[in-house]
C-alpha cells in the first residue's frame, strides 16, 4: 500500500515538474521574444507584446527569488505602459517595489510609475509618485529635472510653454539688474 503512495506522489511530482518549462528554457523563451519584438513595434502588435507580458509573469510566478525577477517584471511593466494598460504597469512596478526593494533599477521603479499615471491621466497620482522618486533618490540623474516639472504635470502643453517662457524670462531679466 505505502509503495501505491509513493509512486503516485512520485507520478504527480515528475507530471507537475514535466509541464513546467526548466529555467533555462524559460529564459531563453523570452529572449526568443524579446528578439522578435522590438519595442518599436510594441504598439503595432498587442497580441506579441501580451505574449511577452506573460512570459515575464509565468517567469516570475515560478521563479520568484531568481535575480532576473524584477528585471522582467519591469521589463512587463515598461510594455504593458506602452500598450495603454498603465493600470497593469502599476501592479508590477508596485510588485517590484514591495517584494524586491533591493532590484538595482527600484528608482526608476518609482519613477516610472509617475510616468503611467501620467499617461493614464491621474495628475495626482503622477505627482505623488514624481515627488516621491525625488524625496527617496534626490541623487539620481532624473531627480533634478523631475523635481523642475512637477509643477506643471498635468498642465497642458500650451499652458506649460508659456509658464516656462515667463520664469525664463523672469531669470534674465534677474541676471540683468
Amino acid at each position: 500500500m505505502k509503495i501505491r503512495h509513493i509512486i503516485f506522489i512520485s507520478l504527480a511530482v515528475a507530471s507537475l515538474t514535466a509541464c513546467r518549462p526548466s529555467h533555462d528554457k524559460m529564459i531563453q523563451k523570452i529572449e526568443n521574444a524579446e528578439q522578435e519584438l522590438s519595442m518599436i513595434d510594441i504598439a503595432a502588435d498587442d497580441s506579441s507584446a501580451e505574449e511577452l507580458i506573460g512570459l515575464y509573469d509565468h517567469f516570475a510566478s515560478n521563479y520568484a527569488n531568481d535575480t532576473l525577477t524584477p528585471v522582467y517584471l519591469f521589463r512587463a511593466a515598461e510594455i504593458s505602459a506602452n500598450i495603454g494598460q498603465t493600470d497593469r504597469a502599476i501592479e508590477y512596478l508596485d510588485r517590484i517595489i514591495t517584494t524586491y526593494p533591493e532590484y538595482s533599477d527600484i528608482a526608476g521603479c518609482y519613477f516610472m510609475k509617475g510616468y503611467a499615471y501620467d499617461l493614464n491621466q491621474q495628475y495626482d497620482l503622477a505627482r505623488d509618485a514624481y515627488a516621491e522618486f525625488v524625496e527617496l533618490f534626490p541623487e539620481h540623474y532624473l531627480a533634478s529635472d523631475t523635481r523642475k516639472l512637477l509643477p506643471y504635470i498635468g498642465m497642458p502643453a500650451e499652458d506649460m510653454l508659456n509658464a516656462l517662457l515667463d520664469s525664463t524670462n523672469a531669470a534674465t531679466l534677474a541676471d540683468n539688474e
